[in-house]
């Protein structure tokens, strides 16, 4: 929510607040933010939203405003490199709103210029996800496209290079490293929860890396492994 207030407060329409809240923080930043505030009673809000856990506070507000992908691949190319490598991240299909949530964050921890993903067939930017990303949903750039295989074939005519993860048949992500033969700038491509990387995205990728692992367990799920593979880039 202070995320919210920060970066976007003009997409709120109307705050819901505890009146136990009256006169905190979040309280006075949203009237600083020139924010509607209705007091209400807790159980008011329990009312207004009866799956969500509130703590207190419950707002509407418009859906965030996505990015042009050509605006997403000018701010990689325009970043100074000394600032780190330069890197997008693309999802093809991920349609869990906990994992798009947690690969939101993850993304904005790790430093990545920006997100995109596909209109169909994938999850859009709900209260849910919002709430997984810890507020990480108003500082990253998102970008929702028609075809993800010509957004990265976009991507290739700008300059950018294409790493796509797969759990078998890729060359192991470290030794890529090891060896510098991981060019800047790039974009990763993470694979759905389901089926990984599409055959017509796969086609797309200049490189084929593999997360490896040394227990029992056969992959990650793709939160998890966009943690692994952001940690490993740098």
């Amino acid at each position: 929510m202070a995320e919210l207030l920060v970066h976007a407060p003009g997409r709120v329409e109307v705050l819901w607040l505890d009146r136990r809240r009256e006169g905190t923080e979040l309280h006075e930043q949203a009237k600083a933010a020139n924010v509607a505030v209705e007091l209400v009673e807790g159980r008011e809000l329990a009312r207004r939203g009866p799956e969500l856990d509130c703590q207190g506070v419950l707002v509407r507000a418009r859906p965030p405003a996505y990015h042009d992908l050509e605006d997403l691949v000018d701010a990689v190319l325009e970043a100074p490199a000394e600032a780190g490598r330069r890197t997008l991240l693309a999802l093809d299909g991920v349609q869990d709103p906990q994992n798009l949530g947690a690969i939101i964050r993850t993304s904005e921890f790790f430093g990545v210029r920006g997100l995109v993903w596909p209109r169909d067939r994938a999850v859009s930017v709900t209260p849910a996800v919002v709430r997984a990303s810890a507020g990480a949903s108003e500082r990253l750039s998102l970008s929702r496209v028609v075809n993800l295989a010509r957004a990265l074939e976009t991507c290739r005519d700008r300059g950018l290079w294409v790493l796509g993860t797969v759990a078998e048949g890729g060359e192991p992500l470290p030794r890529l490293l090891a060896e510098d033969r991981v060019p800047d700038p790039l974009v990763v491509v993470m694979g759905g929860e389901h089926g990984g990387l599409r055959r017509l995205t796969r086609a797309r990728c200049d490189l084929l890396a593999t997360i490896p692992g040394r227990g029992g367990v056969a992959s990650l799920n793709v939160a998890a492994a966009t943690s692994a593979v952001l940690a490993l880039l740098g």
